[in-house]
C-alpha cells in the first residue's frame, strides 16, 4: 500500500468524490455529485492546505483518501481558531480493517507536520475509539449536521 498527493492523480478525483458523496451527501441537501467533485478538485495542492491524499492497494487501485482542510466546521464561527483539520476519512469496505485508515491518518499528520503545524483537529461520529488508538484527544462533544460528534486533537509538537 502507498499513500500519495491526489494532485499526482488527477484521475482519481472522481472515484473519490462518488466515495464521498455516497458517504456523506445526505448532509448537503444543496450539494450535488459535481459540486463534490469541484470542492475536492480544489483540494489538489502540495506544499499547502487544502490538500487531498489517496491510498492504493498493492494492484494500484485506490483503496481510500483523507483531506488535510482549513477548517471541517465552517459554519460555526465559535470553531474557527481550531485550525487546520483532518477530514474526510475514507476506505473502501472491503479495505477496512487493513490498516489503510492507519496509514491514511499518519500520512495527513506528517504532511501537516512537514507544514509546520503544530496541532491538528477532526470531528468524528462514530470512530472516537479508532482516533483515539492512533493519540488523538477528545476536546468537546458537540452537535453537527444532525448527529452527536466528538471533536478531537493531535498534537504534532
Amino acid at each position: 500500500m502507498r499513500v500519495e498527493n491526489v494532485a499526482d492523480h488527477p484521475d482519481v478525483v472522481q472515484v473519490i468524490a462518488r466515495w464521498h458523496w455516497d458517504e456523506w451527501g445526505h448532509a448537503d441537501p444543496g450539494g450535488s455529485l459535481q459540486s463534490w467533485t469541484a470542492g475536492l478538485a480544489r483540494r489538489m495542492n502540495r506544499d499547502r492546505i487544502p490538500m487531498t491524499f489517496v491510498a492504493f492497494d498493492d494492484s494500484g487501485a485506490p483503496t481510500g483518501s483523507v483531506t488535510l482542510n482549513t477548517h471541517d466546521m465552517p459554519d460555526r464561527a465559535d470553531l474557527r481558531h481550531l485550525t487546520p483539520w483532518i477530514a474526510g476519512t475514507f476506505v473502501v469496505p472491503e479495505k477496512r480493517g487493513n490498516g489503510v485508515g492507519t496509514a491514511l491518518m499518519q500520512h495527513a499528520a506528517e504532511e501537516a507536520r512537514r507544514l509546520g503545524v503544530q496541532r491538528v483537529y477532526l470531528y468524528t461520529s462514530d470512530a472516537r475509539g479508532f482516533y483515539e488508538k492512533l493519540g488523538w484527544a477528545p476536546i468537546q462533544d458537540d452537535f453537527y449536521e444532525s448527529e452527536s460528534v466528538t471533536i478531537m486533537s493531535l498534537s504534532l509538537s
